[in-house]
């Protein structure tokens, strides 16, 4: 067996990369070393060669060897165990020559040394002639990397002797062999292979790199780094692990890669929202190659005549394919500073794949997917529900009339048959319909996904093309999704100072839009749409009365004719992202400029037929609004990287400029009254009412910034960063504001007293402090606004009318200050057992300060309101990421990711106008609270017949079936101090995964899930005893968990208990439970073809399988803990449901 061993890479130019080093010296490795020398040690290395002993001491010839390594570009080969019998060799600390230092090594034995031209020194015990080789065969062949371009200089070693080559220009050699020799196969930054020899006599040879945790480049603000070098909290997410089948888009991919990164799935309808927060901030700032981009969809719809419902949520990046992701960077400290006001909720830099140089290469990937919904609400069948109304309307009429056991009296049934009507048992018995409501709106979803690319190039032009076809059909009739996406993204050399970068990227969608809870405005049950009037009508109703027309129940609309709705969702985009990179001083001064621009548009059609009882009115109406947003960059940057001090070091600098316009404009029509068969095509033939709406908005922000990072004798990183930002909005005083950050990294692992740990390969301690700053959503600083109704128009005495174009409405207020977040961070990375083992631990603080609110202002004073800074809020917690290597051999391999964070966000300040909110004269928030409160009087059960009522019970819950409130501190009265407080955020976030080679198989199994977060699962709801009694809705399967005479043991409180009859300030927690879950995210089952008849048409063939979300663990007690409509209560009551897929794919490389 022979041993290898990889150079070190030093020179700063390989902070570029492994990979784009290769593409640039094959041609000079080839130019410059195309021939073998045969040297004695005595002039193998250059005289002019160096290493640096660090200390005196007393080395064996290997140590010598690895020492050479580490400080040149040589690298060696040699059989295991040949130096064993050498005596070790006393150097002295100080400088060396390598050629003398090698020739002292190597003085005591018989060798003899070759030297490659990539630098592989090949060292072999001299031994006596051997007779002609038997049955030799001429072995030709040709070794290509992983993208099948060819490998100059590469070695060619046979097993067990000195016999060696190289490969030529082309990546070509010829080697002598017998059939069952062994030749390895190596070359610099690529994984050795080793090749048996039997009766072929032409091979091709294809290397993998050899990717080491410490020289993977790490994308950063504004430049790259090598991982090792890093100073800041970075996180990095290789998206090539990560299944991509059923996803529609990128922030799919993301829940629990990161420590520190939450993605939440708020909504499983097709393209649905995920709630991203880095750190529990919750609005990143995202990059995608360089330009700032939106991060929330874009949607049209605006309108009371027609009633649409605004909830739906849908995602951002919908324009762009997972599968022309590269990489994820996500920036969660003081290196997002140089982001400046935007990236005060941290930043993820998103980088696409671009083209590489080498013959043209094509990619298929396609999948078929099948959608099942998960557990949902299970409704009452028709008997149930019949029952269930007997049982409630029995007790509400005991109640309401104080009979026995909620008052003295005697129960008159009669007087109840004629109240309440109860069902009769033998409509309980025999019911005439039982019609399942959920099965009409509910479905069998589908997934198709199929993207193909190109890619490739010569050294003037390479290129990275792909196209791909999304097609959803959701869960609940009429939700869908069509999606065609086109990328291109070309580079061209101008000259050897001029390289034009172009990036396109066009996307057209259709969007079938089904909502599932209600609006978002607060409306009651005529607002119910697709699931929500499902589970709200009982089921003994048909879908159609006797005379045809669908049945109806209560003020809600049939859930059948509500499928009848129009509402489709138009969605395009087109990126554009055009640079020049301008080589002033090659490798050393480089300019780049930049232009970007994000253009989409939203157009929304919205129409409910005449024959849809909807808002309790059965009335034609529909309404046509557009959005459009554009966003645009223009950056210019110089940047600098140098070695000075004899290469002890290193400087990487970077200084820009830039400026980002935004403008949205969005327009809307309504009406009412019109044909059917016309419905929007003519909004202008409505007869009832006609409305129009539009809004414009234009902002711009102008931005200087710099970072320059220090490496010093490969031990010390310091890295400096300013930005300085100015935004249209904000006051003119005040318009401007400064972001500084700064780091540092110590690399302990290169001090001497660490070096000779073999078992640690990187120990590397950093602390971070910097600034940021944030726009607040609802801010907005200008000095005027449009005078638009008619009330405002100013009338002379003779008749004539003018009109005031704008209104003050903002006043100059020079004391207002940005918002700045001061972020604090420190931490440690450690790379154990040649990288089988890396931990990376953070610690970290945020104190957001100078938020802005709006206080009221002198009575007298033109102005209700004016914006104040105030407030301070702290985040603070720590992450852990832990990848290893559990198990490696020829055909076996298991490797595990964990990552784990922990974030705790409070009050320290309030605003100067916050009031604290009292019950009973005492307060119950303050400083210190959650900034994600839920405010709750805690209960104990339920009161039951004969129990004794505590004397603090409020009066109105005192009977039966009310829930029993706790004296938190036993004084006797319920007040503000009874009160507890739950966090809505989770104290813990875990992301594990799992991943298992065995032969041409693959398994990867990933979980992630969430710790301490509470909620008030509005679910329950249906679970309301008084909505079934007063046939306002029906109910779900819980209901017999609540309390009633005939149900003493339920845990619910029953129609006696009224919460809102209470006067209470905030409710109980009844309804609150830990929302805990650990989620199964997916399970993938791979297949790699490894035939040699497909490997002569096609260079890989994968199948796999892959099960998105199977199971999740919870206790959450109905529906899913993570699915809400972004904190509206209201839509949790019928949520989308959460789905199960199940995908079967196929990945293609020619």
């Amino acid at each position: 067996m022979h041993k290898f061993m990889e150079i070190k890479l030093t020179n700063t130019f390989f902070l570029f990369g492994k990979r784009l080093l290769m593409i640039i010296m094959k041609t000079y490795i080839f130019l410059c070393c195309t021939t073998i020398f045969a040297l004695s040690p005595v002039n193998l290395i250059s005289q002019n060669s160096k290493v640096k002993i660090e200390e005196d001491k007393t080395l064996t010839v290997d140590q010598v060897f690895d020492i050479i390594m580490n400080q040149t570009d040589y690298k060696f080969f040699y059989e295991e165990g040949l130096f064993k019998d050498l005596p070790k060799i006393k150097v002295k600390k100080g400088v060396e020559n390598t050629n003398k230092l090698l020739n002292r090594s190597l003085s005591n034995g018989h060798f003899s040394v070759v030297i490659t031209d990539n630098n592989a020194v090949i060292v072999k015990e001299k031994s006596p002639d051997t007779p002609k080789e038997i049955q030799q065969l001429s072995i030709s062949g040709k070794v290509v990397d992983e993208t099948g371009m060819p490998l100059p200089g590469a070695s060619i070693l046979k097993k067990g002797t000195t016999n060696a080559t190289t490969t030529d220009f082309e990546g070509k050699f010829s080697i002598k062999a017998i059939k069952g020799d062994v030749l390895l196969i190596s070359f610099i930054g690529y994984v050795q292979k080793e090749v048996l020899v039997d009766s072929q006599k032409d091979i091709t040879v294809s290397l993998k790199p050899e990717v080491s945790s410490l020289n993977e480049i790490v994308v950063i603000g504004y430049g790259t780094q090598k991982k090792e070098n890093v100073s800041g909290a970075v996180s990095q997410i290789k998206t090539k692990d990560i299944p991509k089948a059923a996803n529609s888009s990128i922030n799919q991919l993301l829940a629990g890669r990161a420590a520190g990164l939450q993605a939440r799935q708020t909504s499983s309808e097709p393209g649905g929202n995920i709630d991203i927060s880095i750190r529990g901030r919750g609005n990143p700032l995202i990059i995608i190659d360089g330009i700032q981009m939106p991060t929330t969809g874009l949607e049209a719809s605006n309108s009371n005549i027609a009633n649409e419902l605004n909830n739906v949520r849908r995602g951002g990046f919908a324009g762009l394919s997972p599968e022309d992701i590269e990489s994820i960077e996500v920036l969660k400290d003081a290196s997002a500073s140089i982001y400046g006001v935007n990236a005060g909720d941290g930043v993820i830099l998103i980088t696409t794949k671009k083209g590489k140089e080498g013959q043209m290469r094509i990619n298929y990937n396609g999948s078929t997917s099948v959608v099942n919904n998960m557990k949902y609400l299970k409704t009452l069948s028709s008997s149930e529900y019949m029952k269930t109304y007997n049982m409630f309307s029995k007790d509400k009429f005991l109640f309401d009339n104080a009979m026995t056991p909620y008052g003295t009296k005697t129960p008159d049934l009669a007087a109840y048959n004629g109240a309440y009507s109860p069902f009769s048992e033998q409509d309980i018995q025999n019911p005439e319909f039982n019609t399942n409501w959920l099965d009409k709106v509910l479905k069998v979803g589908s997934i198709a996904n199929h993207s193909l690319s190109i890619n490739g190039g010569s050294g003037k032009l390479v290129y990275y093309a792909s196209g791909s076809y999304f097609n959803q059909q959701g869960n609940v009739v009429n939700s869908s999704m069509e999606r065609f996406t086109g990328k291109a993204n070309l580079s061209f050399k101008i000259n050897k100072f001029l390289t034009l970068n172009t990036n396109f990227n066009a996307s057209k969608a259709e969007f079938g839009n089904t909502q599932s809870g209600w609006s978002t405005g607060g409306a009651g049950a005529q607002s119910f749409a697709g699931v929500q009037a499902a589970v709200a009508y009982p089921a003994n109703l048909p879908v159609y009365n006797t005379n045809g027309e669908f049945s109806r129940f209560a003020n809600i609309g049939n859930p059948v004719s509500l499928l009848d709705i129009k509402d489709k969702t138009n969605f395009t985009s087109f990126l554009t992202n055009l640079s020049l990179d301008i080589a002033i001083i090659p490798d050393v001064l480089t300019g780049k400029l930049i232009y970007g621009n994000t253009a989409e548009t939203s157009t929304r059609d919205f129409f409910v037929p005449k024959s849809t009882f909807y808002f309790e009115q059965n009335t034609a109406r529909g309404s046509f609004n557009e959005a459009k947003r554009q966003w645009q960059t223009y950056e210019a940057t110089l940047a600098l990287k140098k070695s000075i001090l004899n290469d002890n070091v290193v400087v990487d600098a970077v200084f820009g400029l830039g400026e980002y316009p935004k403008e949205s404009y969005g327009f809307g029509a309504a009406g009412a009254g019109m044909l059917d068969a016309i419905n929007t095509a003519n909004l202008g033939s409505a007869t009832t009412q006609t409305t129009i709406s539009s809004y414009k908005e234009k902002s711009k922000t102008r931005s200087y910034f710099a970072r320059s990072s220090f490496e010093v004798l490969n031990k010390y990183v310091l890295q400096l960063g300013i930005r300085h930002d100015g935004y249209s909005g904000f006051f003119p005083q005040n318009k401007f504001a400064s972001f500084p950050s700064a780091s540092f990294a110590w690399k302990a692992s290169k001090e001497s007293f660490l070096q000779n740990i073999e078992c640690i390969d990187l120990l590397k301690f950093r602390g971070s402090i910097g600034v940021t700053g944030a726009i607040p959503s609802t801010f907005v600083g200008s000095a005027y606004a449009a005078y638009i109704p008619d009330s405002y128009a100013i009338r002379f005495n003779d008749g004539s009318v003018s009109y005031i174009p704008y209104t003050l409405s903002n006043i100059d207020r020079p004391e207002l200050n940005w918002p700045k977040t001061i972020m604090k961070n420190i931490g440690m990375d450690l790379t154990l057992f040649k990288n089988r083992v890396s931990l990376s631990v953070d610690l970290f603080r945020d104190d957001v300060t100078r938020l802005i609110t709006y206080a009221s202002t002198d009575p007298l004073g033109f102005l209700a309101t004016q914006p104040i800074n105030g407030a301070h809020q702290v985040r603070k917690g720590w992450d852990i990421t832990l990848d290893t290597k559990n198990y490696k051999s020829d055909k076996f391999k298991w490797s595990t990711t964990l990552n784990l964070s922990h974030v705790d966000f409070r009050w320290k300040d309030r605003f100067p106008n916050y009031v604290q909110s009292t019950y009973q004269g005492i307060p119950y928030d303050g400083i210190n609270d959650p900034v994600n409160s839920i405010y709750a009087f805690k209960t104990n059960g339920i009161l039951q017949i004969g129990q004794a009522v505590p004397a603090y019970q409020p009066a109105k819950a005192s009977y039966p079936g009310s829930p029993i409130f706790v004296d938190s501190n036993n004084d006797g009265v319920i007040d503000g101090k009874d009160i507890v407080r739950f966090n809505a955020s989770p104290d813990i976030n875990i992301g594990l995964g799992n991943t298992f080679n065995y032969g041409d198989f693959d398994l990867s199994v990933f979980f992630y899930g969430q710790f301490g977060a509470y909620g008030n699962n509005q679910l329950l709801s249906w679970t309301n005893p008084l909505r079934i009694v007063t046939k306002d809705q029906a109910g779900i399967r819980e209901i017999n968990q609540v309390w009633s005479a005939s149900n003493p043991d339920g845990k619910y409180p029953g129609v006696s208990y009224n919460e809102s009859s209470l006067a209470l300030p905030v409710g109980t927690d009844v309804r609150i439970q830990k929302r805990d879950f650990v989620r199964c995210r997916n399970i993938t089952l791979g297949y790699n073809f490894n035939s040699k008849v497909l490997k002569n048409y096609i260079k890989d063939l994968r199948f796999y399988v892959d099960v998105q979300n199977p199971f999740v663990f919870t206790k959450f007690e109905i529906g899913d803990p993570e699915v809400d409509s972004q904190g509206n209560s209201a839509g949790l009551a019928a949520p989308y449901p959460m789905v199960r897929t199940c995908s079967l794919g196929i990945n293609v490389n020619f």
